[in-house]
């Protein structure tokens, strides 16, 4: 015979369960239609009704987030000169200008009703504004955007984003989980479920002119996130905009980018990419950064990176607002080695084998006015990379690191300072996955991160505000299982499992069964 109270506790057990099986049970249904689909598409195929379509970037087969090289996919056999040829003005000029000629275009371009006619042609090339002492910018294949000054091209590429996502416990946020609420202590219900667009992003990838030896570049990306993270409303989130000089054995950047602390991620669907789960780094920040390439032989590379960054983000969380920094930068740096053939994955090219070191030091200032107390804390991180495909088809990445007040890195379940004491958090994590390439449109990645601040350095009788749970988390964790499929070169549908464990050292631990399904337009 039960008790009332171990009758409740069953009750509760017994309805979870149902949950988590009728979930499982949407979730092959899905995958068993998607199947279905792509394989009355390939019928379609081989009836010679619908040609298939992967992507091929092209103009965006460098890595546009400036992270790595200027890589190329087969060594340059030209000079930066002789790939994009320039004409260099003796006098000013303004107006329309054909500035390249070719078989078929319009023989001159003096208006704009004829330079409309040109841009109608393939090959053709035509610039407005005045042209002084600066060169032009290097001429493309019809531009579909101009700019009022005729030193840039421009770019743009985006996606249009709809994400799902189903948890049986509540987490921070229920659009872009990070970690889990604590557990109500009188058994509420914590199901939640978002749909949202908000991964949807914009970007636009500037090229300009040659400054001696360096080509000038530019790259700028937007979400529909408000102006943190966490607080999961629409809005408009800068994410990186910055310009460069690059050749293929220097880069210097400078504005709105990500960390070189701790680089890497893991291929997840939600926007949070297991930040508080061990994937420390990938906040976006102001920072000067300057690195350098060198190529011991044509399948290795080594990659120098230095940083100058914002010690303060608020991108992520609007809590770290209260913080202060103490008068100097973030230093970060890391070193990196590659070796292997090039290889086109998306909008990257990389090696087969990767592998890189990292850290940070800073400084973080934190006032408490109800003391009043001046916090002082060091910051300090370092973090070791690696990427290994072994097979066309299958390999393993991942990264672990350790430091103190990290929490504005994404480390330490995005907490810097002990509110009772002062003091930086210490805390070390690390994520690890495996991928497996099934089909050219068709791949998955399964994984799993940790983040475990030091116990002894949490504060266990401060309570946060309401919606971001409660301070004192020991320990986050997640396990994710995703499919990726690739419909064509603008659509892909990815689903997603995940398992999350967040404990706290003042409130309820909570774990929670997740869902997420995604579908996105590419242009």
């Amino acid at each position: 015979m039960f008790s009332g109270e171990s009758e409740g506790v069953l009750e509760r057990y017994q309805v979870s369960m149902f949950q988590i099986r009728r979930t499982l049970f949407f979730t092959f249904a899905f995958l068993v239609a998607c199947v279905s689909l792509k394989a009355g598409a390939f019928a379609q195929e081989e009836d010679g009704l619908l040609a298939p379509a992967f992507l091929e970037p092209e103009l965006l087969a460098e890595d546009f987030f400036g992270e790595g090289a200027p890589r190329y996919l087969e060594p340059p056999k030209q000079s930066l000169v002789e790939r994009f040829p320039i004409e260099t003005p003796t006098i000013i000029q303004s107006g329309y200008e054909q500035c390249s000629t070719c078989a078929g275009c319009c023989d001159s371009c003096t208006g704009s009703s004829a330079c409309d006619e040109c841009m109608s042609q393939q090959g053709s090339c035509c610039e407005y504004g005045c042209i002084g002492q600066y060169r032009s910018a290097p001429c493309i294949t019809c531009p579909h955007v101009t700019t009022v000054g005729d030193q840039f091209n421009i770019n743009l590429f985006g996606t249009l984003n709809l994400d799902m996502l189903f948890n049986n416990a509540r987490p921070v946020s229920p659009g872009v989980p990070f970690y889990l609420f604590p557990e109500s202590p009188v058994g509420f219900d914590q199901n939640t479920v978002s749909i949202h667009s908000r991964q949807t992003t914009l970007g636009a990838l500037f090229a300009g002119p040659e400054l001696g030896q360096f080509q000038v570049g530019g790259l700028f990306m937007a979400m529909l996130f408000n102006d943190a993270v966490l607080n999961d409303q629409y809005g408009f989130l800068p994410l990186q905009a910055f310009g460069e000089l690059r050749n293929t054995n220097w880069r210097i950047s400078a504005g709105l980018q990500f960390d070189v602390f701790a680089p890497k991620m893991p291929t997840v669907l939600p926007f949070s990419a297991l930040c508080a789960s061990g994937n420390a780094g990938n906040s976006f920040r102001g920072s000067l950064r300057i690195e350098r390439y060198a190529y011991p032989t044509s399948n290795s590379q080594w990659t120098m990176q230095f940083a100058l960054s914002d010690p303060v983000t608020t991108t992520i969380d609007p809590q770290f607002r209260v913080l202060e920094d103490n008068g100097w930068p973030n230093v970060e740096t890391r070193l990196a080695f590659g070796f292997g053939p090039l290889q086109q994955l998306g909008l990257e090219t990389m090696r087969p084998f990767e592998t890189g070191i990292s850290a940070v030091v800073g400084q973080l200032r934190n006032i408490d006015p109800n003391l009043p107390r001046r916090s002082l804390a060091n910051v300090w991180g370092l973090a070791a990379d690696y990427r290994w495909q072994f097979t066309d088809a299958w390999g393993i990445a991942g990264e672990i690191y350790t430091g103190e007040a990290l929490g504005t890195y994404n480390g330490a379940i995005l907490q810097n300072f002990n509110n009772l004491t002062g003091k930086g958090i210490r805390s070390t994590g690390g994520w690890i996955e495996t991928f497996a390439f099934w089909r050219a449109d068709l791949h998955s990645h399964v994984g799993y991160g940790v983040d475990s601040p030091l116990s002894q350095d949490i504060a266990a009788s401060v309570v946060e505000p309401e919606f971001f749970g409660g301070t004192g988390r020991t320990y986050n964790s997640t396990i994710f299982a995703n499919l990726y499929w690739d419909v064509s070169s603008s659509l892909r549908i990815g689903n997603e499992v995940t398992w999350r464990k967040t404990n706290y050292k003042n409130l309820l631990d909570n774990d929670s069964v997740g869902y997420h399904s995604q579908f996105q337009w590419s242009f």
